[in-house]
This record gives C-alpha cells, structure tokens and sequence, in this order.
C-alpha cells in the first residue's frame, strides 16, 4: 500500500487523509500502541490579555465564562484554564520567550522537545507560524537556545506544505550538491582528526556529530521528496493580508492552513505566535481609538481596556474556530484530531501594562486529558508543590509517551489535575 491513497479525475489527483480502511490490518494490528496524545500546538499572543478579563473568578468546574473567553463557552468540556501558573522568571518584554523555554537565557522550547521525539514521523518536524513580519517573533527555540524563524506569510506557509512537482525537483538538485559537499567535509575532517590535539580532535567529534545530523536531516528530506504532497481543497486570497493591521485576517488564514497540517498528517507540531505592534484594528467595522501595543499600556483607563479586550476576544474567537475545526477533522482511527492534539493557548506576558511575566493566562485544549475545569493556582500560601507552568509541560510530554524528569524550575507534573 502507498502512504497516501488518491483520488483522480479529469487529470486531478486529490490527495485524502490516512484511512484506517485503506490500511492494511496487520499493520494496524503489529504496530506500537499509541500514546494517547499524539500531536502539539503552541500558540502565544505577544501582549497577552487583560488577566482579570481573561481569568474567571470562580474555581472548578462550575465557573462563569470570562469576558474575554466568552467566544469558547460552547467548547467549556474541550479544555480547561489555568490562572496562576508561571516559570518564576523575570519580567520585561525582553523575557517573553520564557513562555515555552522557562529560561531568560533560552534553551530547548517546549514544543521542540516533542519535535525531537515525533517529528521524524511526519514530512516536517515541526512547523513555526506568525503573521507579518515581526522582529520579536521568537518562540521556538533549539537546545543550543538559537531561535528557530517562523513563516510569516499564509502563501509562503501554503507552498511550504503543499508545493509542486518543480519545487521538488528543485529541492532535489539542491539536496544532491548539499550531500556531496558534506561528504567531502567529512573526508577532510577525518583527515584532521588524525593530525590534532586532543583538545582540537575533540572539537572535531563535536563537528562530525553535527554534519551527521544535517545528514540526516537531508537523508529525511530525500526520503520525503519521494511521497506525493497532499493536494487540498483551499484557496488562498488574492494578496498576502501581512499589514499590521491585517494581522487579524492573516491569523485566520494561518490556523486554516495549521489544521490542514494536521489533517494532512504534514506535521504533529506546530507553534504560533501572534504578533503585537502598534497597528490601529478595526473590529466589527470601527476602527478602534489607539494602537494595540498603546491598549496593552492600559494604565487601567476602562475605555482602553475595553478596547484591550475587545482584540483579545478577536485571538480567542479565532482560537476556538481552529479547535471547531479539529474537532470536525477525524485521524485515521476516525477520532476528532482534537481528542489527540493538545492545544496550548497563551502568552509569556502576564501583565503588559507593566511588563510582569508572572501568573500568565494559559488553556489547554485537546489531548486525552479529563477538561472543563478552571483551576486557579493558590500562590499567596505557595510551597514546593505549588505547581509551575513546566509542570503542566510535563504532564502534556508524558501523555504523548515522553518521560521527561524536569522543565526548566519544574519537575514535578500536574497529573493530579488533568489525568
């Protein structure tokens, strides 16, 4: 059986999703069971939310829906809200990318540990999303803490998941020269190795082990180009909307193009980041009176975080459209993607109106966790078990059959509140 099955008529070939039908049984049947979440997202909006709009104030399961939450209220058993919880790092804008790393000083992120573990299972390893271009979008970091850029166009995300025969023909010649220029650096190196010092030898060791993972990488490249891409039913608008100001619409665009990933099984993980600057939103046909990042600065005029919240009604609507979506798209066993995809939903900023990154607003979507809580962290009686945001990512890497001992300040899980 080939990986994919399709469907062709009148010169078009359709490409459908894995089937558990067209899937022979005996594979079904000999291969490893399955953790029970099986695939990533991360998504963190740049000037967070206004927390006391964002958060309930009531605990449990019989919580009244937020303001600025409203929009999910239909979804309430899909996913639970976690207030209180934060990596004990400092503040400052600066220091957003602790959302997903834990660190100031970045290291591995969240979402690419699972990468690491996954991501040889998919065309792509991970995939990392933003709308327009913006020059603090760093969320996804290696474990030698290097940022990792993220696509920032719908056309370009587009042609990166579902490119034609000539692209890959290209990619093809490219991966020809880039092997043979690496077989002749490791001719050389070895060569070295054999004429150096200890101390310099071992820094060769240390270059041998990483052309061998580029060489891997390009061996998996190679592997992929052989597999037809998905062809899908999706139409992109005329221009790219990347203004500032249509950062809104690209992020609409962007999580139709995320669960079409999934459903295409192009990727397991994905992380978004959702830019804040000074663009003026017009929602609901009015124009709104300041910029967004001026509406973060709120210094608690009511009118303008009325306004505040108003955009961040627009990211969670938008948020909760993307897990309709998942919910509709079914795996190969015919579940909801979204009962076997955890979805993470926040930011690495509590407070932007002072720049505190402490009790951040953070849902867990997805996954085969047991929802519809709101548990509200007690940090004024905080002890050692007093749970910390890496806790929650320990308990996600678990479900997804990684045993990972700690996460940054971390090293307990949050089991007891999600299992």
């Amino acid at each position: 059986m080939q990986r994919r099955t399709f469907l062709r008529s009148a010169g078009l070939s359709l490409a459908i999703p894995l089937l558990e039908s067209l899937t022979p049984l005996r594979l079904l049947a000999a291969g490893p069971a399955k953790p029970p979440t099986q695939r990533l997202v991360t998504i963190g909006s740049y000037l967070g939310f206004h927390l006391p709009s964002f958060s309930p104030t009531q605990k449990g399961r019989q919580y009244a829906m937020s303001p600025v939450l409203k929009p999910l209220e239909d979804l309430r058993k899909d996913f639970s809200i976690f207030s209180g919880l934060d990596h004990r790092a400092p503040n400052g804008h600066k220091n957003w990318k602790n959302y997903l790393t834990g660190k100031s000083t970045p290291s591995i992120s969240f979402d690419q540990i699972a990468a690491k573990a996954i991501g040889e299972q998919t065309r792509f390893e991970s995939l990392q999303v933003t709308c327009g271009s913006f020059g603090d979008s760093l969320m996804s970091f290696t474990k030698e803490g290097i940022p990792l850029p993220a696509i920032d166009r719908p056309s370009v995300l587009y042609k990166h998941l579902f490119s034609s025969g000539t692209d890959k023909a290209r990619m093809d010649y490219l991966l020809d020269s880039g092997g043979s220029v690496l077989d002749l650096a490791l001719d050389e190196a070895s060569t070295l190795q054999r004429e150096v010092t200890n101390r310099d030898a071992a820094k060769l060791d240390e270059y041998f082990t990483s052309v061998r993972e580029v060489e891997k990488k390009l061996q998996k490249r190679r592997e992929w180009l052989k597999v037809p891409t998905p062809k899908v039913d999706f139409q992109l608008p005329e221009f790219d909307p990347v203004a500032p100001d249509l950062s809104l619409e690209c992020e609409s665009i962007m999580y139709n193009l995320m669960a079409l990933a999934l459903e295409t099984d192009s990727t397991r993980v994905i992380s978004f980041l959702l830019p804040g600057q000074g663009q003026v939103f017009t929602i609901d046909g009015e124009k709104l009176s300041a910029g967004y990042h001026g509406l973060s600065h709120h210094g608690n005029d009511p009118a303008k975080i009325s306004e505040f919240n108003r955009v961040g009604q627009e990211h969670v609507m938008r948020f909760g459209n993307f897990l309709r979506q998942l919910n509709e798209k079914k795996d190969i066993e015919g579940k909801p993607l979204l009962d076997t995809t955890a979805v993470l939903f926040g930011s690495g900023m509590g407070d932007s109106n002072t720049h505190n990154n402490s009790q951040l607003p953070i849902v867990l979507a997805g996954g085969a966790f047991k929802h519809g809580a709101h548990h509200d962290i007690d940090r004024e009686n905080e002890s050692k078990s007093t749970p910390l945001l890496g806790d929650l990512f320990l308990t996600v890497l678990e479900s997804m059959g990684l045993e990972e001992d700690s996460f940054a300040k971390a090293n307990r899980n949050m089991n007891d509140y999600l299992l």
